[in-house]
């Protein structure tokens, strides 16, 4: 039982489903009450899960064509009935969230769309040239859909730093598997690219964030997350590209966080 529920959270992407709802659970609590707060981050929570599991119901036979032993599904520790039953039973929670949490009403729906527009990645768009899009979208909605929820005033730069964390670490994650996702296929925007043109996309999403984190907040700590970005240009290990990627985003959503009481966004 122990070993399944594990194996449930590794097929749900656990990592970047925590970095999300962790991320969501800041910036609400700064602009909210606590209770408030964890209703809108596990409204997230539930969301993500559907996001990750489907990623690797719908990649299974890729996975196991690669022999990705280090996905459950592959190595046998959770059943392909047991993945689908979890995203029917949380799909429901979901829609529960969305009726009777504090994301009802238009952020509600807004944020089922940021679920759709990730799961279209899964499905189809990561396939194309466009797979960047979706999270482009989902990211980009993720400050909006919080500080709107909680009444709390918002400008265009913010919605477009969320899409270009979310385009940096689409780009960033792929970085392992260039060359098995080709053999498969998988024609997105970082295989078309490279490598050397994808840490480019990389350097230049966080560097872009960072800079327009520094210009409208004056956070020197902003200068800090663009030296971090410009260090994609060199040649860093493959495996250690995704973990920079989401420790520059959530140090850049954590200084857009911090600011949030003390300057007029």
């Amino acid at each position: 039982m122990k070993s399944k529920f594990i194996g449930l959270l590794n097929a749900a992407h656990f990592l970047p489903t925590m970095t999300v709802t962790t991320l969501t659970f800041i910036l609400a609590v700064r602009t909210s009450n606590l209770t408030t707060a964890l209703g809108i981050a596990l409204t997230f929570f539930s969301g993500q899960l559907i996001v990750g599991w489907s990623n690797d119901l719908i990649d299974f036979s890729d996975d196991l064509a690669h022999q990705r032993s280090h996905k459950p599904l592959v190595s046998g520790t959770i059943m392909l009935s047991s993945l689908q039953l979890a995203i029917v039973l949380d799909s429901l929670l979901l829609l529960l969230l969305t009726i009777f949490g504090p994301l009802s009403g238009k952020y509600g729906l807004l944020h089922l769309l940021a679920i759709a527009s990730a799961l279209s990645y899964n499905l189809k768009l990561k396939r194309t040239l466009l797979s960047f899009l979706p999270y482009a979208i989902s990211f980009g909605l993720l400050p909006l859909i919080i500080l709107g929820a909680t009444n709390y005033p918002y400008q265009w730069w913010v919605p477009a730093i969320g899409a270009l964390f979310g385009i940096g670490v689409h780009i960033a994650n792929v970085f392992k598997d260039l060359e098995e996702d080709l053999e498969s296929g998988i024609r997105g925007l970082p295989q078309i690219a490279g490598e050397r043109l994808s840490r480019f996309i990389c350097t230049f999403c966080f560097g872009g964030s960072a800079l327009i984190l520094y210009f409208q907040t004056d956070s020197v700590a902003a200068l800090i997350i663009l030296i971090g970005a410009i260090t994609f240009l060199f040649p860093l290990p493959r495996k250690i590209t995704f973990p920079l990627a989401m420790v520059l985003g959530l140090a850049t959503m954590l200084i857009f966080a911090i600011g949030l009481s003390s300057t007029n966004y």
